[in-house]
């Protein structure tokens, strides 16, 4: 991990895709759908769970608990954007 402010950078960017591709979705089907709302909703507050938890990291003070926080953040953040690209896919593929 390169640092906490590149982490808080990925973490803006990689949802707020996730967030741009669902209003994307919904301009051009030209109709409001609860699940891409649902899918919002839910990133939003992963990225609010994340930020906290890049914030709460100060308490640690051993270099290799640390690392492995940070990982561990990263990982939760790839898998939750991931999941939320596969959700919308499957609404675009149905549609």
């Amino acid at each position: 991990m390169a640092s906490v402010k590149r982490l808080k950078k990925d973490i803006d960017y990689l949802t707020f895709s996730v967030i741009a591709d669902c209003f994307n979705y919904s301009f051009v089907s030209g109709k409001s759908n609860d699940e891409v709302s649902g899918i919002v909703k839910e990133v939003i507050a992963v990225r609010n769970s994340l930020l906290d938890r890049v914030r709460g990291a100060k308490k640690l003070e051993d270099k290799k608990e640390i690392k492995n926080y940070f990982k561990a953040i990263y990982n939760d953040l790839m898998s939750n954007v991931d999941a939320a690209f596969t959700k919308l896919s499957e609404i675009v593929k149905a549609n």
